[in-house]
């Protein structure tokens, strides 16, 4: 094994737990989903790292741009520009027991994330890391719904070369009602999520492409756009089921001794409609592609990265500059193996 994988095994795939932290980090609030598209961006979640129990911290600033006709839920309205600025913490909990399954690695997860909404805005105008929108809720930090990661298998194809399979779910167990009894951008629906993901890690590069497919059931009419029209929301709210939607995270890595530094991008793909109360008239196909940057540092026992991304199209999302950074380290690890005779 070269030391650029046993770096990354060993270290920064430790990292890998901020895979299934992403999925539990509030969606950019307007868009209300339960996944952070570009929160995986620098994890090679292909691989899974050696043996033990990992954690660590990721945070992202969402400095959010929206643009109508095409923000969700606005088509028809005048052209808008407005921002709304959050900040999104998850910290998540991976097992790697040392099961093999089918040839393949096993591991599982879970994830609680936060975040700070106090900028879930009107459509007035604001300045990104400045005056925010008109807020709906001021200062209110919420806890995110709960991802569950009950199965992800891993195979090394070998010549550096690694592949998984996985399954996540989302409940919406977050808060949904702010302490002014509005609310917050927590879907109040449930996402499972397959995933498939394969990496390079070798010859000093770190190269990766992680992919979600979320399938999501009905809106119980406690969150989002149902709270955002009352009183116009009919009885138990519009029920609408948001359509299924494709993501992808992508890096390419080359490590320089301690660093490593890289381009990095996501997309976000609608591939379903939204259906229910409203629609189409107060639904539409979101999409999104956003490019940017990343460096890394390894620390030793801790891995430290830092990424920014910018959206460069869009057609019913919010999205804009963001910046992000990640720690990983394992916290517990399998002793080695003590030798059956001592060495003289």
């Amino acid at each position: 094994m070269t030391r650029l994988r046993n770096a990354v095994l060993g270290g920064l795939a430790a990292l890998a737990i901020g895979g299934v932290a992403s999925s539990a980090l509030a969606e950019e609030s307007g868009s209300f989903q339960n996944r952070l598209n570009g929160a995986t961006v620098g994890l090679p979640l292909g691989a899974l790292p050696p043996p033990g129990l990992y954690t660590g911290l990721e945070t992202a600033y969402l400095g959010m741009l929206g643009v109508g006709p095409n923000t969700r839920g606005n088509q028809g309205a005048p052209p808008l520009n407005f921002y709304l600025p959050a900040i999104a913490q998850a910290v998540p909990l991976l097992w790697v027991p040392g099961w093999n399954f089918l040839g393949a690695t096993y591991a599982m997860s879970v994830v609680q994330a936060f975040y700070n909404n106090n900028n879930t805005g009107t459509v007035s105008a604001g300045s990104p890391f400045g005056t925010p929108a008109n807020p709906v809720i001021a200062g209110n930090y919420t806890t995110a719904n709960t991802l569950w990661n009950p199965i992800v298998l891993s195979w090394n194809l070998g010549s550096g070369w690694f592949v998984s399979l996985g399954f996540n779910f989302t409940a919406p167990d977050g808060t949904h009602t702010s302490t002014n009894g509005l609310f917050t951008p927590n879907p109040d629906y449930w996402t499972f999520e397959p995933t498939f993901a394969v990496a390079y890690l070798a010859s000093s590069w770190n190269l990766a492409a992680n992919f979600f497919y979320d399938i999501n059931t009905k809106s119980q009419g406690k969150c989002c756009a149902s709270s955002l029209l009352s009183p116009g929301v009919p009885p138990g709210g519009f029920g609408i089921t948001s359509g299924n939607a494709l993501y992808g995270d992508f890096h390419a890595l080359y490590k320089l001794g301690k660093w490593s530094i890289g381009p990095v991008a996501y997309f976000e793909a609608q591939t379903t409609k939204d259906t229910g109360f409203g629609c189409p008239a107060l639904c539409g196909n979101l999409s999104n592609v956003a490019v940017g940057g990343l460096v890394g540092y390894d620390f030793g026992p801790v891995d430290l990265q830092v990424w920014v991304t910018d959206s460069v199209a869009r057609s019913n999302a919010i999205d804009g500059f963001d910046i992000w950074t990640r720690l990983g380290f394992r916290i517990w690890g399998p002793e080695a193996p003590k030798p059956l005779v001592a060495k003289n």
